[in-house]
Formats: C-alpha cells, structure tokens, sequence
C-alpha cells in the first residue's frame, strides 16, 4: 500500500481529521517561509508539487505520450523512429540497430528540456541501467513513483548490464502504468503498460528527474 493510499485508508477511518491537515499545512508554511495561516492554497501547493514531481520528468512524459505508436518499421530494432531516438541517420535498411527502449526515454527527456529552455541534467545513454543512475546521480532515487520518474528493471543475468526502461505515468491501486519502447518482438513500438507491483522481482528501482 502506497502512502497515498493509506492515508486516504485513514481520511476514510476518520484517523486523520482536517485538523491535523491544517497542522501538517501550518508546519509546512514555518518551514518554507510562507504565510502561516493554514490554508492550503496556490502558493502553498506551488512549494508542495516539486516535492512529488520533477518539472522536467513531467514534460519528458509528455513527449512520451506524442510518441505512442511509433517504433519499429523496417526491421527489428530499425527504422526512421529507432534511429531518431538513437540520434543516428535512418539508412533505409532493416539492419538491427540495437536496443532502444533507453535511447527512447533519453530522446524524450531531451526534447523536454529543449521545450523547457533548459540544458539537460544528466547525461543521456542507450544502457537502461546508466541511463537510471544518471537520472538518479543528478536527481534522486525514489521509493514512491510519480508521474514522469524512471522505471528500470534487471534483464539478462543478475548483476549484468543489461536492462530494461520506462517513464511512469501513473500508479493507482498498486499498479503501476507506464509508457515504454522496445517491448516485445517486431514491430515493437512505444507504448503503455501496467504492471502489478507487488509481483516485481526483477525491479531495479524509480528515479526522479532534478528540479530544473
């Protein structure tokens, strides 16, 4: 169960009364040097929201979604779509041109930062493994996904390099949704997922873009 989930498991009970959001909020203000009056309102929730959710991750899953149903076209791992996530030149060919599910999550975060004037935080990769701990060097990792973080999982042998990546759009109700490339066999193209989180044994962790 989510902390979301278990305090609304609590609002529900009647354990956790509207005095106390008024306390957490009048703690909330001391601390951030607002107005400390108890009420929760677009000033407040402004300091609130870069709490759970990066600017930049929101907007990375943004582009995510424009991208749904592109992929692969003339081969496996190839095609217009592929060598534009990988940053490459199309050659026309059904050539495999590797793995992609990383490239595609690093094109999105870049065409992100672009739409926000920003210079990408973290460095982008192809590996799915780099590409978290990048994301998460510069960021941070996190135990609670948000819409916009990474989702990585193990791939291959314990321990190896090789990975899986996506970008989470929601989680309700302990499932876990998200928008991936490179899932499946040819045409493999980007799209959503849902996965049960309690039964992820192969879960390498989530990652939080930085504040930018």
């Amino acid at each position: 169960m989510s902390p979301e989930e278990y305090n609304q498991q609590q609002r529900e009970l009647g354990n956790l009364r509207e005095e106390h959001i008024v306390q957490l909020v009048l703690a909330w203000q001391e601390q951030n040097d607002l107005i400390v009056d108890g009420y929760c309102g677009p000033k407040t929730l402004e300091t609130l929201d870069p709490v759970y959710t990066s600017r930049l991750g929101i907007t990375t899953l943004a582009v995510a979604v424009e991208e749904i149903g592109n992929g692969e076209t003339d081969g496996n791992n190839s095609g217009p779509h592929v060598a534009r996530y990988k940053g490459i030149p199309d050659d026309d060919d059904s050539d495999d041109d590797g793995s992609w599910c990383a490239n595609f999550i690093s094109y999105c975060a870049h065409m992100a930062a672009s739409r926000l004037g920003v210079n990408l935080p973290f460095k982008k990769s192809g590996g799915a493994k780099r590409l978290l701990k990048n994301v998460s060097e510069a960021g941070s990792l996190v135990a609670v996904p948000r819409p916009g973080d990474l989702v990585c999982w193990d791939r291959g042998k314990r321990g190896s390099w090789q990975g899986h990546i996506g970008i989470v759009e929601k989680v309700e109700n302990g499932i876990l949704y998200t928008i991936e490339g490179n899932v499946g066999r040819f045409p493999s193209v980007v799209k959503r997922f849902q996965h049960d989180l309690s039964d992820q044994p192969r879960l390498e962790g989530f990652a939080r873009m930085p504040k930018v």
